[in-house]
């Protein structure tokens, strides 16, 4: 089974086989891209696997995702949920960048 979280893409470098992302917690690391299908640029939302982006996600798809989380949480009597969290903290700074207030 893979892992692959959800990040926002802070830039991209000249040749775009680079990325900086973010993946809601505030630091930035620098990935590969690994999908050449897709144009990528500031402020998607990508999700990545070891280090490479694999797909291109879109918000609505993440707020699903969300309420999926929280719903499997409720059921187990979890309040506290990091990882929705995080996600959306992805979703509020894409929509940030997009809309040139960050």
């Amino acid at each position: 089974m893979c892992w692959g979280a959800p990040a926002v893409v802070l830039e991209l470098s000249q040749d775009g086989s680079t990325a900086k992302i973010d993946y809601g917690d505030g630091v930035v690391r620098e990935v590969f891209v690994g999908i050449t299908e897709e144009k990528l640029s500031r402020g998607d939302i990508v999700m990545v696997h070891a280090g490479v982006i694999i797909s291109k996600l879109t918000p609505e798809g993440l707020r699903e995702e969300i309420e999926f989380i929280n719903g499997i949480l409720q059921e187990a009597g979890e309040s506290e949920n990091l990882l929705a969290q995080l996600r959306q903290n992805v979703i509020e700074l894409a929509e940030k960048i997009k809309s040139g207030n960050a």
